[in-house]
């Protein structure tokens, strides 16, 4: 208790405000503890006590008023949490289809994939498959390219096993060691970056985060060994913005930090890489920091240590490509390979009828001639459909030989169509669809109704959570007056809604994300979804409701006068 209630007693001078306390306090201990620190003759001699003076009177119905009040407060946020509440659960049927919408759309992006199966008879199967492999041949290989295999497949087993543990996908990707052999060039044989060097690696780094296909930045992507991530938290920390202790948190985190920060300053995502990478480039990046393997002499990878130290490994995969080089150049010359060169003068093609019946043993080649006979889905090559000849975005699908009907579809008897049909029937969405519009795909209600229900639910949560701030804030000075915690009335209501702001946000963000994937690694790629309007709850942003505060303001004002920080 605040006060000893015997020598209270003793002195015979308790104040009325002073006898209230005691017992409120005592009821509130109670309460949430269950423990007592008055016996039932001090709660006796307390309320059984007579004012002398109108004074005494006033003073101890005032608290005695002002504890009814709150007590009807009480009430009153019991009923707003309660209808919060009910309007949370009855918006469920909206919430539960839109926890669910990921799974539906991976599902509905495989079957739309089923239906983008090109359907013919076996003349016209023949007739794409030949014209697919004219264009292979057409195609034919980049030199460079075919230097970069021919010189892994004459490398020493000991170095080409050493590649594949610092890069995994070497066998067939050749930006990483091409991207080494960029930064060996640009230092040039000295020990330290020229000014205009280092301009051009931030350029380049900065770059290669731009997903030009999905016009978005992506930090997960490397140059050589230099990651973008670690650039980008290098920049954030400069900013002040403290790291998540779970990486794909954090990469999500970072990348919406990134934009935004670009959006407010009018720059960019690559400006930003870029201006951070060239600062870090000036205090030690591939010095100190992700040395390059051509002036590394460690044997550290991320599958194993390496035979072979890294600047060692380097210099023998630089033989191997000038020794590839050469070969094929001498090939060339000997007229057993075709080189041509387009019109700048810069990018050179082996022809693919010159390598499709080249004899030597290069095993590339052989693999290459194999794949020129075969019909290739997603290739994004040129192919007959009805005539007419498609690239870009139509790329190449898979073929279904099946009896097609008057309008090209699978007959009414395929078992295809009639499986695509049945299993299309069971997707249907009672409340969200999606729409193409300038690019964007967007998720969006199936009618106004319903949209005007969704958003007339979202504000209750809103306007709910704003009332309850606003009790909490009446308690908080009711605290101050009766001189013990009042929060605990309130404080789990509030946690509560919270849940169901949180709830709300976690399923939107879910569906708009599409955690679960695209296309099921298909090649049917869908963007994350959009809304028209924010329909998020930003909670910090909402404020306790003013007219709750206004009314119960006057009221307890009118009760207490100053002792009430209205």
């Amino acid at each position: 208790m605040a006060k000893n209630l015997s020598n209270l007693l003793q002195k015979g001078n308790i104040t009325p405000k002073e006898r209230y306390l005691l017992i409120i306090q005592n009821d509130i201990e109670r309460a949430t503890t269950g423990k007592e620190h008055l016996t039932k003759g001090d709660i006796e001699v307390l309320q059984n006590w007579q004012a002398k003076t109108n004074n005494e009177v006033r003073e101890w119905n005032k608290y005695n008023e002002g504890w009814k009040l709150s007590g009807r407060a009480g009430i009153d946020a019991e009923f707003v949490y309660a209808e919060t509440k009910a309007e949370h659960y009855r918006k469920n049927i909206l919430t539960t289809e839109l926890a669910s919408y990921p799974v539906y759309r991976e599902r509905l992006n495989a079957l739309q994939a089923l239906k983008k199966i090109k359907v013919v008879d076996i003349k016209e199967a023949i007739e794409i498959t030949n014209k697919q492999r004219e264009q292979k041949l057409r195609n034919g290989v980049s030199f460079n390219y075919a230097v970069y295999k021919l010189a892994l497949e004459t490398l020493k087993d000991d170095y080409r096993q050493d590649l594949k543990k610092l890069y995994d996908s070497v066998e067939d990707d050749n930006e990483c060691l091409d991207n080494e052999e960029i930064i060996a060039n640009l230092f040039n044989g000295k020990d330290e970056l020229t000014k205009e060097a280092k301009e051009k690696l931030a350029e380049l780094v900065a770059e290669r985060g731009y997903n030009k296909h999905t016009k978005e930045y992506q930090l997960f992507m490397y140059f050589a060994g230099i990651p973008i991530m670690e650039i980008a938290k290098k920049w954030a920390k400069e900013k002040g913005i403290k790291p998540s202790t779970k990486d794909y948190e954090w990469l999500d985190k970072i990348k919406e930090i990134l934009e935004q920060y670009a959006r407010d300053n009018q720059t960019t995502p690559q400006e930003i890489i870029k201006a951070t990478c060239l600062k870090w480039l000036d205090e030690g990046l591939l010095i100190k920091d992700y040395t390059p393997i051509f002036n590394s002499k460690q044997k550290n990878a991320f599958s194993g240590d390496t035979k072979h130290q890294h600047d060692e490994l380097f210099k023998e995969w630089l033989k191997a490509k000038n020794k590839a080089r050469e070969t094929l150049k001498t090939l060339a010359d000997k007229g057993e390979l075709k080189i041509t060169t387009d019109e700048t003068g810069q990018d050179r093609t082996l022809t693919g009828e010159s390598v499709y019946s080249f004899k030597g043993d290069i095993k590339y080649f052989k693999k290459w001639s194999k794949w020129a006979d075969e019909y290739t889905t997603g290739a994004g090559l040129i192919y007959a459909d009805n005539d007419k000849e498609h690239t870009g975005d139509n790329l190449d699908r898979e073929l279904l030989i099946a009896e097609k009907d008057k309008d090209g579809k699978p007959s009414i008897v395929s078992l295809f169509g009639r499986s695509i049909e049945k299993i299309e029937g069971q997707f249907n969405q009672h409340f969200f669809t999606e729409t193409e519009k300038d690019g964007e795909t967007y998720l969006e209600f199936k009618s106004d109704n319903i949209e005007e229900v969704f958003k007339t639910t979202r504000q209750s949560l809103i306007d709910g959570y704003a009332k309850l701030l606003a009790f909490q804030d009446i308690h908080k000075k009711l605290s101050k007056i009766y001189e013990i915690d009042l929060n605990f009335l309130i404080a789990p209501r509030i946690e509560q809604v919270c849940e169901f702001i949180d709830l709300h946000n976690t399923y939107l963000d879910n569906a708009l994300k599409d955690a679960l994937g695209f296309g099921l690694g298909i090649g049917l790629y869908k963007k994350p979804l959009k809304t028209s309007e924010n329909f998020y709850i930003e909670r910090e942003k909402i404020a306790p409701d003013i007219n709750i505060m206004e009314d119960y303001g006057k009221k307890f004002y009118e009760i207490f006068s100053d002792e009430y920080n209205y």
